[in-house]
C-alpha cells in the first residue's frame, strides 16, 4: 500500500493544456513544457503515480508524439545534440493539432481508468489521523522504548493501524492482539530467564506464570501486578471472544484495545529496557572490579602465579 499523491493528476493536466498557450506555438518558449510533460507522462506509463489500465496505451502514444515533436525541433539529426532555438520559429499548427487531439484521447481514457481506479477517501478515526494510522502507528511508542519492543511486534501494531484507517474493526483487534503477545513473551523471558518451550508459548500460561511470581515475597525483581491486571482484562474482553467462529470485533472495540495495548505493550517495554541496562551496568561493573584489582597489584592478573 502506497500513499496517493492526488496532487499529480492536476500538474499532469496543466503541463498538458500549457503545450497550447499563446507562448506555446513560439518553438524557444515549447523546450520545458515538452521536457517537463515527457518525464511526467513516463513516470505515469511506468505506474509511479498509479498503475495505468486501459489508457496506458494513449498514454504512450502521447508520450511518443512529443518525444517526436521534441526531437524535430530541439536535436540535431547528425550530432544528436541539443541545438539553440533563438527567434520566432512557431511550431507546425497541424503537429500541434495533431498533438492536441491525442492528448484529448488520453484525456478521455484517462477519465474512464480513474472512475474505475481503487481510491477511495478513509475518515479520521476517533483523535487518530489517517494518515498516521496508517504510516507511523509505531509512533505511538516513545523514541527511546521502540528498540525494546520486538520489531515482529511493531509491525504488527502498524497493520493494526491500517486496519482502523480502513475501518476494518476485527482485523484492527487480531493485529494488535498478536502485538501485545510478541511483546509479552520478551517480557515473560526476563522473569522466567529462559526462551518459554514450545508447549509453554501460550497467553493463559504466561498470564499464570507471571501472576505467580508476582505473589513471590522473596524474589528481588517481581513482575508489576498492572501488567498482569491489563493482560487478564485484553485475554476476557477482547481476545477470548474471537475463539468463536463467527465472533467479530467493531470500530469501538478496535480502537479501545488500540488505545489500551499501546500503553501495555509501552509498560513492558520499559521493564525490558530496564532489565538490559542492569545487566549492561552488572557486567561493566564486574569489568571495571578486575580493573582496579590489577592497577591495585602493579600486573596482569593472568600473569599471577
Amino acid at each position: 500500500m502506497k500513499q496517493l499523491n492526488s496532487y499529480r493528476f492536476y500538474e499532469l493536466g496543466a503541463r498538458l493544456h500549457c503545450l497550447f498557450g499563446e507562448n506555446g506555438m513560439r518553438v524557444a518558449d515549447m523546450f520545458g513544457p515538452l521536457s517537463e510533460i515527457q518525464t511526467m507522462l513516463d513516470g505515469f506509463i511506468k505506474g509511479d503515480t498509479i498503475a495505468l489500465s486501459t489508457s496506458k496505451s494513449d498514454a504512450t502514444k502521447l508520450l511518443n508524439k512529443i518525444g517526436a515533436i521534441f526531437d524535430r525541433y530541439f536535436i540535431d539529426p547528425s550530432t544528436k545534440q541539443l541545438k539553440n532555438q533563438d527567434g520566432e520559429d512557431r511550431i507546425d499548427t497541424h503537429e500541434l493539432a495533431t498533438l492536441r487531439g491525442l492528448v484529448e484521447k488520453f484525456e478521455h481514457a484517462l477519465a474512464a481508468d480513474l472512475n474505475c481506479a481503487p481510491t477511495y477517501i478513509a475518515d479520521k478515526c476517533g483523535i487518530y489521523s489517517t494518515y498516521d494510522l496508517a504510516e507511523n502507528a509505531q509512533e505511538m511508542f516513545a523514541e527511546g522504548l521502540r528498540g525494546a519492543i520486538p520489531v515482529a511486534a511493531q509491525n504488527e501494531f502498524c497493520s493494526a493501524g491500517r486496519a482502523l484507517a480502513f475501518g476494518l474493526g476485527t482485523a484492527a483487534v487480531v493485529h494488535t492482539l498478536r502485538s501485545v503477545e510478541m511483546t509479552l513473551r520478551s517480557y515473560y523471558e526476563i522473569y522466567v530467564g529462559s526462551v518459554p518451550a514450545k508447549a509453554e508459548r501460550n497467553y493463559s500460561i504466561y498470564i499464570k506464570k507471571l501472576a505467580a511470581l508476582a505473589d513471590e515475597e522473596d524474589r528481588a525483581m517481581r513482575p508489576d501486578r498492572r501488567v498482569i491486571q491489563m493482560l487478564a482484562q485484553i485475554k476476557e474482553r477482547y481476545r477470548n471472544p474471537l475463539v468463536v467462529s463467527d465472533a467479530a470485533a467493531s470500530m469501538d472495540e478496535a480502537m479501545q484495545l488500540f488505545g489500551m495495548a499501546s500503553a501495555l505493550i509501552s509498560m513492558m517495554a520499559e521493564t525490558i529496557l530496564s532489565n538490559r541496562r542492569k545487566n549492561i551496568e552488572s557486567k561493566s561493573g564486574s569489568d571495571e572490579g578486575d580493573m582496579d584489582e590489577e592497577s591495585f597489584t602493579g600486573f596482569p592478573m593472568k600473569e599471577v602465579g
